[in-house]
């Protein structure tokens, strides 16, 4: 019984820890159809909406909400396509925490990289890893003779927490529900004239315009009537 206490705890834990998804596409900025996926997104700037919101210097962050009942969640079928330039991937919530909690994260040995999805190319950014688990080559230490921090002093959970526990996870999940990704970007926003999140997944391509668009506007199939 206290097992399964236990876990019934963990899991309402968990539950709080989700973006809620909102009652309807409509609800979002931006909707669209993939086949059976119904799929919402919002653009969110450089903010993470967690309780104490805080600004990410090098991502973008988009609001991803699915509305189908049962559906497979992969990161990779998402990218972000910026001024109708080269899509750019979505980096993991351990990266995106990763450059948070070492601010040199991202420093001169990182790698641009970039690889294929279907016939296209996008831009992975720089893939850097510390030399070792828990490294703390990169944290920032405290003013000399200043006192340790005691437990009151510590956030409950810190901002790199709340990216991992707000992003989206890779597998099985069920509608109605909503979470984060994090795409690379150190430039100005207000240059940023159209922003696309296009998705290509097994069900089919869809494209979601967070701003602008450099998609060419669909022709009506009826005339125009005339006044």
């Amino acid at each position: 019984m206290r097992l399964l206490l236990l876990a019934i705890a963990t899991l309402a834990i968990r539950a709080q820890e989700i973006i809620p998804a909102r009652p309807a596409p409509a609800d979002y900025q931006a909707q669209a159809t993939a086949g059976p996926l119904s799929l919402a997104a919002d653009f969110q700037g450089r903010t993470v909406p967690a309780p104490s919101a805080f600004i990410l210097k090098s991502h973008l962050v988009v609001e991803i909400a699915i509305f189908t009942r049962d559906f497979q969640f992969n990161t990779g079928h998402f990218t972000l396509k910026l001024n109708g330039k080269i899509p750019v991937l979505a980096q993991t919530a351990g990266m995106v925490g990763g450059s948070l909690k070492y601010p040199n994260w991202e420093g001169d040995k990182g790698i641009t990289a970039s690889a294929g999805l279907g016939n296209a190319n996008v831009i992975l950014g720089r893939q850097n890893t510390p030399r070792f688990p828990g490294d703390r080559r990169n944290e920032p230490t405290r003013p000399p003779g200043s006192p340790a921090p005691t437990p009151s002093e510590q956030p409950e959970f810190a901002p790199w927490d709340w990216v991992e526990k707000l992003a989206w996870a890779d597998g099985p999940g069920k509608g109605p529900a909503a979470g984060l990704l994090y795409f690379p970007f150190q430039g100005n926003l207000a240059k940023l004239k159209s922003i696309e999140l296009v998705y290509n997944g097994p069900e089919g391509p869809a494209t979601l315009a967070l701003r602008g668009s450099t998609a060419s506007p669909a022709k009506s199939a009826t005339p125009a009537r005339k006044p």
